[in-house]
């Protein structure tokens, strides 16, 4: 009988141990030394953190023009964590591809940074890859939006206001005929557009022109079927 129990006594601790090197290995304590933007800080190691499922407006990205309700997603970020102990956890995918860290961040109250920026705001549910709070995300994105809170104050208004003001290259979309359409952007034109392919044609130049360098994009326009205009 005894020998059972020591038995099962190993098997528990062993699953013990199992438990603990698994949490070990997927959540971290560290302080916040910098908030870069609203969705990417810098530990105190040097290390570089990616928030999982939150895409703030853009502040530094190489290419792309600052973003309306950059700054305000920076402060409120740098508010809750700069400087502050944090504990980051993991998903399936611990590294992306600029070998940056992607976190879940937590505060030692328990406060959930990632959630909370959403819930305020001042970010959207970044959903092009899945994680395990999407769903969740999404419906924190949606009850910040039906109650105009951060970036969504004014229905989208005062962003647009915003673009005008900085003076953004627009894409300008005309009817043609047979029920067509035609896109521009600046010397580039895409003409003849059917209405089931505008959404993505219009999407792909999206992103596109955020995404590549004039050259680049210059040859990616040409290799879909724009055309330069003389």
């Amino acid at each position: 009988m005894w020998k059972k129990n020591i038995s099962l006594f190993v098997c528990v601790l062993t699953l013990f141990f199992c438990f603990f090197k698994s949490f070990s290995f997927s959540a971290d304590w560290s302080i916040c030394s910098k908030v870069i933007d609203g969705d990417t800080i810098h530990l105190e190691n040097g290390e570089k953190v990616r928030l999982i499922g939150v895409d703030t407006p853009e502040f530094s990205h190489p290419i792309k023009p600052v973003q309306f309700y950059t700054r305000e997603a920076t402060i409120f970020t740098k508010k809750l964590i700069e400087g502050k102990k944090i504990r980051l956890e993991y998903d399936e995918q611990k590294r992306d591809k600029y070998d940056r860290l992607l976190a879940y961040v937590y505060l030692e109250d328990g406060t959930f940074i990632n959630a909370e920026i959403l819930k305020q705001g001042y970010g959207f549910a970044y959903t092009k890859y899945p994680f395990k709070y999407l769903d969740q995300f999404k419906e924190y994105e949606k009850s910040a939006r039906e109650q105009e809170l951060g970036l969504w104050k004014g229905k989208g208004e005062l962003e647009f206001r915003w673009l005008e003001k900085q003076g953004r290259k627009p894409f300008k979309i005309y009817e043609m005929a047979n029920n067509l359409w035609g896109i521009r952007y600046e010397e580039f034109i895409k003409p003849r557009v059917t209405s089931e392919d505008l959404a993505k044609t219009l999407e792909d130049l999206r992103q596109w022109v955020n995404e590549f360098s004039n050259r680049d994009l210059a040859k990616q326009l040409y290799q879909n079927g724009w055309l330069k205009t003389k």
